[in-house]
């Protein structure tokens, strides 16, 4: 590669894994210092690819998930093509993915050689899932492995930070604390609604402000019993992504299942309690400094099984973890 590399880059589709992503752009910006990196994107996840100051253009794929959208695809590779990049690093591992490098042309197209497009790369790497941790399987593909150094951190605009934290009544005479029930993913990775509630009513104790934050409207009917008192707040399908993250940074600590709301968390530097359940830390841990959180996983005999349900019906992993714990570890990080 030349020292002036003008890179593709073609982005995974959950919130967690763009996040991961960012330290692979990291890597190419201390690599290729001239370098200009750009971005296929899926459109909700538009605005925080551009809270990377690494990405300097974004281009939009509206196309739903298992659809092949062939046309959209030739469409936008006719679009790009006139940029001449020189390089295309495709991270997720679909056939579909690698299309749009091939069509544009791009002299250098690197993937993983999965789901049979030996032809559309031309650079290719073995994958044996769950051997590396997400952020260095990005990074092998530039032939990186992660530090510190490149840890994701999201641009935050002051402005726009104190304009949403007014919007939703961010009140700093008190401590304020987001917990985040979700996981798209399943069932497997969803800490239960009891011990969310448990720990919400732990906090009220201490007069603190609580926030359920997450995209699922519907969820409030599981959390009604704790909605009713003064100072929890629900922020449930009522924020864009955007919100989201400026929330995020705005609190002093967030509490959360191993979903994209944590690897958003851990790149704004907000004091981060992550709990992992049927997924691992070792493979997609919050890539965040060790004095702003930590990670509460029970490593059972048969963690992790990666499943979206537990297989053994007990979800032990999980169930394992008190609200207790919890809270009594939660403590250093609101003194």
């Amino acid at each position: 590669m030349s020292s002036k590399e003008i890179f593709l880059i073609i982005a995974p589709s959950w919130i967690g894994d763009l996040i991961i992503s960012q330290s692979l752009l990291k890597h190419l910006k201390k690599e290729y210092l001239n370098c200009q990196i750009d971005m296929i994107v899926k459109p909700e996840l538009i605005k925080l690819a551009k809270m990377m100051p690494e990405v300097q253009n974004v281009y939009p794929l509206d196309i739903r998930h298992k659809e092949l959208g062939l046309m959209k695809r030739y469409l936008l590779a006719k679009k790009i093509k006139k940029h001449l990049y020189t390089t295309s690093i495709i991270l997720p591992n679909s056939f579909k993915s690698a299309i749009i490098p091939w069509l544009a042309n791009i002299p250098l197209r690197i993937g993983y050689n999965r789901e049979l497009r030996l032809f559309l790369l031309n650079k290719k790497y073995s994958l044996i899932k769950y051997k590396d941790s997400m952020v260095n399987r990005y990074l092998k593909l530039a032939d990186g492995s992660y530090s510190d150094s490149i840890r994701p951190s999201l641009s935050i605009n002051r402005d726009l930070s104190e304009l949403i934290g007014k919007k939703y009544l961010i009140n700093n005479s008190k401590k304020n604390i987001v917990l985040c029930p979700e996981a798209e993913y399943g069932p497997a990775k969803r800490w239960p609604a009891d011990k969310w509630i448990q720990l919400t009513n732990f906090y009220k104790e201490k007069n603190y402000n609580v926030y359920l934050l997450g995209k699922n409207k519907s969820l409030e009917t599981e959390y009604q019993s704790v909605l009713k008192k003064d100072s929890v707040i629900s922020l449930l399908g009522k924020t864009s992504l955007e919100e989201a993250t400026y929330l995020l940074s705005l609190v002093d600590l967030v509490i959360t299942n191993d979903s994209g709301l944590m690897h958003i968390t851990a790149s704004v530097n907000t004091n981060l309690i992550s709990i992992f359940g049927s997924s691992s830390p070792f493979y997609t841990p919050p890539l965040m400094k060790d004095q702003f959180g930590e990670v509460i996983y029970k490593a059972l005999t048969c963690s992790p099984c990666f499943k979206k349900e537990c297989p053994l019906q007990h979800l032990n992993c999980l169930n394992n973890i008190s609200a207790e714990e919890i809270f009594n570890k939660s403590t250093k990080y609101l003194d």
